[in-house]
């Protein structure tokens, strides 16, 4: 068993340049623009690499259910069409709806309760949905606005999944770690100077992932109470980010959809001129959400830390 993680990320790194080496000059090239960095094409390769590792490692060790296997395979392929494409965001949100409603059949009626910081609710189906959708749409479109530096958004999902990986949660855990193994292959080809970028494939698949957290923690506990608050503190710098960048957009009349250079590592970078001190200080910020969502698996969030997390975001 201790040679596993260094296999797997041997597999993963083996795998990313073998498609390198074969796609990379030709496939999904990410041309440079007024608000990217990088001065050359760069392949969007890394999630047609990784995301299907994951899910073929997933199910092999038994450790992700079907709908999610489903679910992931429709994501990476919605995400690798936008590569080449560039889907309208119409669209891309009317694939997330589907897939949101078959998670939403798939768990109708097995959630009684949800549990927020230090209250438990009893919720109905239909509650649950609308509450459900609005968390999976900004969840799993948050790690693809996060994706503006080299290393970034693959880091922070790295030290996401590491750290939910040492909970201590059976198949939960294990499913995490497995991620985490395999994106570390992934990183060394994609921090600073990248040779390659994860694409709409990889930052959807990993926002997906992020989003069903909730139910495959819910599955693993064969609980009828969805508990949020875990994985609400492990993405406190996608929400805040990501409600600030809509808000931002919306006060300037502008569509909330269109991007831009106003997220939070764009405005760290403009101000600081480092790259290092750019992500590193989200690093920083991940890690400690990160160490509070542990915290929390085991220990009662009393309302002084709610409120400070709350008011924090």
């Amino acid at each position: 068993m201790d040679i596993i993680p260094l296999f797997i990320f041997s597999i993963a790194l083996t795998a990313t340049n073998i498609f390198y080496n074969f796609f990379g000059r030709n496939y999904g090239l990410d041309a440079p623009s007024s608000r990217k960095k990088h001065k050359n094409k760069i392949p969007q390769i890394g999630g047609i690499v990784f995301g299907p590792l994951f899910l073929t490692l997933g199910y092999f060790f038994n450790l992700l259910p079907d709908w999610y296997i489903f679910c992931g395979l429709a994501t990476i392929f919605l995400g690798t069409v936008d590569d080449n494409k560039s889907i309208n965001w119409k669209i891309k949100l009317f694939f997330q709806f589907i897939i949101c409603s078959y998670l939403a059949f798939t768990f109708w009626g097995d959630v009684t309760h949800i549990n927020f910081y230090i209250s438990t609710f009893k919720i109905t189906p239909v509650i649950l949905t609308l509450f459900f959708f609005i968390w999976f749409v900004g969840i799993y479109n948050s790690v693809n606005l996060l994706d503006g530096l080299d290393g970034l958004a693959g880091g922070f999902m790295f030290l996401l999944c590491l750290g939910l990986g040492l909970s201590n949660n059976g198949i939960f855990s294990s499913s995490n770690l497995l991620m985490s193994y395999i994106l570390l292959g992934f990183l060394i080809l994609n921090q600073r100077q990248a040779k390659l970028f994860m694409g709409d494939a990889g930052s959807l698949l990993l926002g997906f992932h992020i989003a069903v957290l909730p139910l495959l923690f819910l599955v693993n506990h064969k609980s009828s109470i969805l508990d949020m608050t875990p994985f609400i503190l492990a993405s406190s710098f996608l929400i805040a980010d990501t409600i600030r960048i809509f808000l931002t957009r919306i006060i300037s009349k502008k569509n909330p959809m269109n991007a831009d250079t106003i997220h939070f590592h764009h405005l760290i970078l403009q101000n600081s001129g480092s790259y290092l001190f750019s992500i590193g200080s989200i690093y920083l910020i991940s890690m400690i959400s990160i160490v509070g969502a542990l915290l929390s698996f085991s220990n009662m969030i009393s309302i002084n830390i709610m409120f400070f997390h709350l008011a924090l975001i």
